[in-house]
């Protein structure tokens, strides 16, 4: 409706003379209440780990079991793994130099400024973290 129809209309007009602006009518909040639906309430259910572990247990269980028959077979495709010494002389090399090229990018000063400075405003950031109430979202 439009505000001249609204005046029109007697009834409207008369609550609306009659009806004080400060407050509700008395069975307002009376009303208002039983128009709320109450709704069920909604409660998640915790888990345990004790689910979580026996569903992983017969999987843990095959895996065992096929490690024993591998570990314990002459099967033919075992026989082209290495043991102690592919280790000692093909994949440490590779460490070795890993470490080393590590060793000498640390030895810059550059990288070393630029990790104090991080550690540093990040020891910052998390002390105010820590002493502010502010949420983190």
């Amino acid at each position: 409706m439009e505000n001249e129809e609204i005046r029109n209309d007697d009834y409207i007009s008369n609550l609306i003379r009659q009806t004080p602006l400060d407050c509700p009518a008395d069975d307002f909040v009376d009303r208002i209440m039983a128009a709320i639906q109450t709704e069920p309430l909604v409660v998640s259910e915790r888990k345990t780990f004790l689910p979580y572990i026996k569903s992983t247990l017969p999987y843990a269980a095959l895996v065992i079991f096929c490690l024993l028959i591998f570990a314990t077979s002459d099967l033919p495709f075992m026989n082209g793994i290495h043991g102690k010494g592919y280790i000692m002389n093909e994949i440490m090399p590779y460490i070795g130099t890993l470490i080393a090229s590590l060793k000498a990018a640390f030895a810059s000063k550059y990288v070393t400024w630029g990790l104090l400075v991080g550690i540093a405003g990040g020891l910052l950031f998390l002390v105010d973290r820590f002493l502010s109430r502010r949420t983190a979202f």
